[in-house]
């Protein structure tokens, strides 16, 4: 691990600990920090799978100086250790969010850097208020990354009572990658609570690149489309039904010669808490996620490759709502008959500062 990282790692923990991670000077809060830890038991079902069990960590932190009212920002970063031939033996430190913002007013924000881009509501939800360990499977998928993930650009969101916009114009390289052609990536994404606890939205990008023979000039491009509600409904005064279910369809980019087929993904989610009047334990939140990923083929044969998972997990949330067990699992499922499903178990701790 170098230099640069042992500084930023002393300085981050020097910022945290300084006047319980906030300090003003001139009306500005220059360290202010949050983030999270997790660190779990992962056992892997998938058949002579090497190593069968293991230990992870990982510790995501954000920097949010705000000078004034009207400006601040972000640098959040993750560190975990990094994996070769199976053994530990250094840092791995990513730089994630990377943005300055600049508010207009309570209704207007113009943000540029490097940010999440508005689509995918499994990727763009907070990872330290997730109801499962890892996030959903189609957040890995080829297509997905076309419209989805972090990348460098600006956004601009308006704001207004039940309604919001993001609208974004971004390099479509993704995060922490160089920009290698003059193709932008357009990302818009509309949200609408009509009643509280009720959130719909729609999302649209388009998404290009060049022919890859480098014979030919020509630029392919495609579109994308999400589709997603987040509903939060109180069951009673200490209960409460938590339900997400999203829809993508993910274009692939190829010649106007090729009949390309898009891909798609969907993913439901329901998970109701129950707060307690415990010491120890103080909410429990069972949570299952069902979801498929079709991935985009050419010609009119499908090629029956799709994949997907059915999640589960036991959320406690341990003396405070900063510190949350998780007990569950992933089963991964394959459309494809040659290849048997298996299922990973996990133990996660995770803690919130």
């Amino acid at each position: 691990m170098n230099v640069m990282k042992y500084v930023l790692i002393v300085f981050v923990l020097a910022g945290s600990v300084f006047a319980s991670g906030e300090f003003a000077t001139g009306g500005a809060e220059l360290l202010k920090f949050k983030g999270y830890l997790i660190s779990d038991l992962y056992i892997y079902g998938e058949e002579d799978a090497d190593p069968d069990m293991g230990f992870d960590v990982v510790a995501s932190m954000e920097w949010l100086p705000t000078l004034n009212e009207w400006l601040d920002a972000k640098i959040a970063f993750k560190a975990k250790p990094t994996n070769y031939e199976g053994e530990y033996e250094d840092l791995s430190l990513t730089t994630e969010d990377i943005v300055a913002n600049l508010h207009f007013n309570e209704s207007v924000t113009f943000t540029m850097g490097q940010f999440k881009r508005p689509f995918g509501y499994n990727y763009t939800r907070s990872g330290s208020s997730m109801y499962f360990l890892s996030r959903a499977v189609l957040t890995g998928g080829s297509e997905f990354k076309n419209f989805a993930k972090r990348d460098i650009g600006a956004n601009l969101n308006l704001c207004f009572d039940m309604v919001s916009f993001d609208v974004a114009f971004t390099n479509g390289a993704g995060d922490n990658e160089p920009e290698d052609d003059s193709n932008k990536q357009f990302t818009i994404r509309g949200e609408i609570e009509p009643v509280d606890g009720i959130t719909i939205a729609a999302a649209f990008g388009q998404h290009s690149m060049d022919d890859p023979d480098t014979t030919n000039t020509d630029t392919w491009s495609a579109n994308g489309m999400d589709f997603y509600a987040v509903v939060e409904y109180p069951l009673g005064e200490t209960s409460t039904l938590n339900f997400v279910g999203e829809y993508m369809i993910l274009g692939q980019p190829a010649a106007d010669d090729i009949d390309m087929n898009d891909a798609s993904a969907y993913a439901f989610t329901l998970a109701p808490e129950f707060e307690l009047d415990g010491t120890a334990i103080q909410a429990i939140r069972p949570a299952i996620r069902y979801e498929s990923y079709s991935p985009a083929y050419a010609g009119s044969t499908d090629p029956e490759n799709d994949y997907g998972a059915i999640d589960f997990c036991l959320n406690l949330d341990l003396y405070s709502g900063k510190n949350t067990l998780q007990i569950g699992g992933r089963n991964h499922t394959f459309q494809n008959d040659d290849t048997d499903g298996y299922t990973d178990m996990y133990l996660g701790w995770r803690m919130k500062f």
